[in-house]
C-alpha cells in the first residue's frame, strides 16, 4: 500500500524514478511547471505535439515518457481538454489512476509530482489531495507531491 508523501522544494530534486506532470490535449505546454518539463525532456515534447495533433491524446488519459531522458521517466496525465484553467478533477483521477497502475506495473517505488491540477488547471487542493491520497493508498508506490517555497514564506494555499 502507497502512501502521499507531501514536500517542500523543488520537484526536479525528487529522487524518485518518475515525475509526473497535468497537460492539456491541445499540444499547449507554455504556462506552470509545464515549460520546465518541456525543456528538461524535449524529446518527450516533441513525441507530445504528435500525440496531440493526432487527436489519440484525450483527456482522463496519461501519455508515459521512458527513463531516456535525464534518466526520469515522466507521465503526462491528461487533466485538461485546453490550456488554461479546464481542468477536471474526474479527468485527472481517471488519469492518475491509469497512471499509477502503470507504475505499479514496472515496479517503481516512488513518483513525484506537483500539486498536480492546481496551478493552470485551476482545480483547488482541497479537492485533490483527497483523491491523490486515496489513490496512492489503493497503489503500491508512494507519491510524492511537492509544494514550492514562495518568496521564502512557506508552501503556496
Amino acid at each position: 500500500m502507497g502512501a502521499l508523501i507531501l514536500k517542500t522544494g523543488d520537484l526536479f530534486t525528487s529522487t524518485a524514478p518518475a515525475l509526473m506532470q497535468g497537460v492539456n490535449v491541445d499540444g499547449q505546454m507554455w504556462s506552470g511547471i509545464a515549460p520546465t518539463f518541456r525543456d528538461r525532456f524535449p524529446m518527450m515534447h516533441d513525441m507530445y505535439l504528435r500525440i496531440c495533433a493526432n487527436q489519440t491524446f484525450k483527456p482522463g488519459q496519461f501519455f508515459y515518457w521512458p527513463p531516456i531522458e535525464n534518466r526520469t521517466a515522466v507521465f503526462n496525465l491528461a487533466s485538461q481538454d485546453r490550456r488554461g484553467a479546464n481542468a477536471r478533477l474526474e479527468w485527472l483521477e481517471e488519469s492518475l489512476r491509469k497512471a499509477l497502475d502503470h507504475a505499479d506495473e514496472i515496479h517503481f517505488k516512488t513518483v513525484a509530482m506537483p500539486r498536480i491540477g492546481c496551478g493552470v488547471g485551476g482545480l483547488d487542493w482541497a479537492d485533490v489531495e483527497p483523491v491523490v491520497a486515496a489513490l496512492a493508498q489503493s497503489h503500491q508506490c508512494d507519491v510524492e507531491v511537492w509544494t514550492q517555497r514562495r518568496f521564502g514564506i512557506g508552501p503556496r494555499k
